[in-house]
């Protein structure tokens, strides 16, 4: 037992054996004592130094072949380099992609959603597409004072209510876990058939899973316009032909 600790504090493997279970609880606990150590996440210095040597003399004999390779052919450590750059680069563009699409703005006077600027500031809670297209959902007629519909684009599904005459519109999309929401034979909430979360029409968190910490988010409004006697909501275009 003394060996095995002895081994695990200078942070090198120990040998196994048969311990007892008095034996089990003691390493038990100095595995549970160098886990909470500041510095066992990281590597040995003595581990830094040979990786430093290795690349380095890795690096030297490349250099010593590189002039006869033949030009279709990368060497392995810039080959790696190169993949990880690569794949660094992908990540940012996801990123990228993700916030122009979920950034929240205002509006400017044709309705159409603009750019937040110095002088605006975006709408807390409101999912607004920075590329897309106005498409119809349902008829004016169809939405009555007091009454929800729902209503399914494809790539943005949710909810429409009227309330004291105007329309609005707020994510199909449960906040826990990203499940569709259903609306209640009620039709005076949302509810999530996966994990039992509930939501208002309004899209303000009711109740949540037991696994979650508190409240959830309140679902993210859509932007929504009427129009000609119809109801829009401006989401990603179906088809090329709809971004004219």
């Amino acid at each position: 037992m003394d060996r095995y600790v002895n081994r695990l504090l200078r942070r090198r493997r120990p040998k196994p054996f048969a311990p007892t279970q008095d034996e089990l609880a003691v390493m038990r606990t100095a595995i549970d004592l160098m886990g909470a150590a500041p510095d066992a996440h990281g590597p040995r210095p003595a581990f830094v130094e040979q990786l430093r040597d290795r690349l380095a003399e890795q690096e030297r004999a490349e250099q010593g072949t590189e002039a006869a390779a033949p030009a279709w052919r990368t060497p392995a450590r810039r080959r790696f380099l190169t993949a990880g750059a690569l794949t660094a680069a992908g990540a940012a563009a996801g990123v990228g992609a993700d916030r122009m699409v979920v950034i929240a703005s205002g509006a400017d006077q044709n309705g159409r959603p603009g750019q937040p600027g110095p002088q605006q500031q975006p709408a807390p809670g409101e999912l607004t597409p920075t590329v897309g297209v106005w498409r119809d959902v349902a008829a004016s007629t169809d939405l009555a004072e007091g009454e929800v519909r729902p209503f399914d684009l494809g790539a943005v599904t949710g909810f429409l209510r009227r309330a004291s005459g105007r329309v609005q519109a707020v994510s199909g999309i449960c906040t826990h876990q990203g499940c569709r929401l259903d609306l209640a034979a009620a039709r005076d909430k949302l509810s999530c058939p996966c994990h039992g979360a509930t939501f208002t029409v309004a899209g303000v968190n009711l109740t949540h899973p037991r696994q979650s910490s508190g409240p959830l988010p309140a679902l993210p409004r859509l932007p929504v316009r009427e129009q000609g006697g119809v109801i829009q909501v401006y989401a990603p275009a179906s088809s090329p032909s709809d971004q004219g």
